[in-house]
């Protein structure tokens, strides 16, 4: 019974730590603070490895301070968790056209093709960066 209830309380409190981390990169994030918002999510994916909403945040904090490179590392991890996510598969798309991977932008669009029902403005402004 002990056993038990030892490892409900460390499951809570591993739990209470890995949603303040990802709150603390959110908050980080969004003051621009960047390299604190990496550090808080690199803690995040250790408690929480398929939260696709941290690395697609750890993408955006890396294409934010200039590393296209570790961005679409982080967006692909993401995307094998979450392909049906529009908003990745814009960032995916913006970022493989920045870096010339004119093939994988052209996969992003189809992509979004599918996904996206009537008008969708994740899709036109996918297809705007090549206009």
């Amino acid at each position: 019974m002990r056993l038990i209830l030892v490892a409900q309380l460390l499951f809570f409190v591993t739990n209470a730590y890995s949603a303040n981390y990802f709150n603390e990169a959110v908050t980080n994030y969004e003051n621009k603070n960047y390299l604190n918002a990496i550090k808080y999510l690199e803690k995040e994916i250790v408690f929480n490895p398929k939260s696709s909403d941290s690395y697609i945040l750890l993408g955006k904090s890396h294409e934010n301070l200039d590393n296209e490179l570790t961005a679409i590392k982080y967006y692909d991890i993401a995307f094998t968790l979450v392909p049906h996510n529009t908003e990745l598969n814009f960032l995916l798309g913006k970022i493989s056209y920045n870096l010339g991977l004119m093939d994988e932008y052209v996969e992003y669009i189809s992509n979004l093709e599918i996904l996206c029902s009537g008008e969708c403005d994740v899709l036109n402004n996918l297809k705007a960066l090549a206009n």
